[in-house]
């Protein structure tokens, strides 16, 4: 008999690994599908609390983007008046200014006017 000859029990199968008894194969089979199973459930855990996170942090952000535009608007709202109120206050002012610029030009036409009314009376005096 050859001595380099392996026993039956110790031979490797095709894909090199060592086989073993039915029910040690389908132990070893049963805890992998239950550690896989485990990790899955792990995994499925994990998706949910970093799903429930997100939305959180979306709600949050959401939140605070709503604020931030209230805020913005409010200012803005602000802005707006006070600029309503500038430009009415500028022109009342060159309202007035434009009423006495009026006024004067009527007082110098009616001074004119005057004038103009002397001279025809002194004219129509010497030619008399």
């Amino acid at each position: 008999m050859d001595t380099n000859q392996k026993n039956s029990n110790n031979r490797v199968d095709k894909d090199g690994y060592l086989p073993s008894s039915n029910k040690e194969g389908a132990t070893a089979l049963s805890m992998m599908a239950e550690s896989m199973t485990s990790m899955m459930q792990r995994a499925k855990l994990d998706i949910e609390s970093v799903d429930q996170r997100a939305r959180k942090d979306v709600e949050l952000l959401d939140q605070r983007a709503r604020l931030d535009i209230e805020s913005v608007d409010q200012r803005a709202r602000k802005d707006v008046e006070l600029l309503d109120q500038r430009a009415r206050a500028d022109i009342h002012r060159a309202d007035q200014r434009a009423r006495k610029d009026v006024a004067l030009l009527q007082q110098r036409a009616r001074e004119d006017h005057e004038q103009l009314s002397q001279v025809g009376r002194n004219r129509a005096k010497r030619a008399t």
